[in-house]
């Protein structure tokens, strides 16, 4: 009995380890987390990455030469080109985007000493909401 192993193409293992790797460095030059949010296509040394996120397609077009050197160097690949693409959400990942930063219960406490400081009621209150919000979407 053969293994599935050997019922999988080489190159298409390949290309799939390349997906990884592109994406865990392309996520890490950003500082950011992409998972299910940045698909890289490695094709005839031109690199496309499709998102469905616009901000994140306009903060890496601002840093488009500097992550293709960055690739080049890190993975030993030439990359000639990088395009971004923004696809439209019914062909993105259906998952919802809300609740991305969340605080730990430290910061939502300093967050609450900083907002008792503060004279102006409104802002004071503001403040109030927004950590008991944000602490609550970590959960």
């Amino acid at each position: 009995m053969e293994k599935i192993n050997r019922l999988i193409h080489p190159e298409l293992t390949e290309r799939l380890n390349q997906f990884d790797r592109l994406a865990v460095e392309i996520g890490q030059f950003l500082s950011l987390p992409l998972e299910n949010r940045v698909w890289p296509v490695l094709k005839n040394q031109q690199l496309t990455l499709l998102t469905d996120d616009p901000h994140l397609a306009t903060q890496v077009r601002f840093q488009q030469h500097t992550l293709s050197k960055h690739l080049s160097k890190r993975l030993n690949l030439k990359i000639s080109g990088l395009h971004i693409k923004v696809i439209s959400l019914p062909f993105a990942s259906f998952e919802q985007k809300i609740g991305r930063f969340a605080l730990s219960g430290d910061a939502a406490l300093v967050m609450n000493n900083i907002a008792r400081s503060i004279e102006d009621r409104e802002l004071q209150d503001a403040i109030t909401r927004l950590a008991k919000t944000a602490s609550r979407t970590r959960q």
